[in-house]
């Protein structure tokens, strides 16, 4: 199966750089990581990506969106100190923009998968097949 987005798709959303060969071949895997992940999740993607240029588009955009945080962020952190005389470091993780994990947020799932049908808080009074 082919992956869902391409390296290029993510490519186009660096601004300020361009990616190396090796890179790419990275960007490549972690494609095809996030690719087994969406399908773990949606068995029907495939068929919805060909049925909707649309639904393709925002597949792209949310596989190369998770790649891009990991990409501008890699260790996650939200601040870094450095100081020189008697060297001192200190680092600060974010995890609200990148936690430096490859991994599609609860955003990102909230675009891929669509929304429920309405009843979470009802009560059902009929069995409905299929229904656990």
């Amino acid at each position: 199966m082919a992956d869902l987005a391409t390296w290029q798709d993510v490519q186009d959303r660096l601004l300020d750089r361009t990616l190396t060969a090796p890179q790419q071949v990275t960007v490549g895997v972690w494609i095809g990581d996030l690719s087994a992940d969406v399908r773990q999740r949606i068995s029907d993607v495939d068929a919805q990506v060909a049925a909707s240029e649309d639904f393709a588009k925002t597949v792209k955009r949310v596989i190369a969106g998770a790649i891009k945080r990991v990409l501008d962020n890699p260790k996650g952190l939200r601040q870094s100190t450095v100081s020189v005389d008697d060297y001192s470091k200190t680092e600060t993780v974010d995890t609200t923009g990148s936690s430096g994990k490859l991994q599609l947020s609860e955003d990102d799932w909230d675009d891929l998968l669509p929304a429920s049908s309405g009843d979470s808080f009802s009560i059902r009074l009929v069995a409905t097949p299929g229904y656990a």
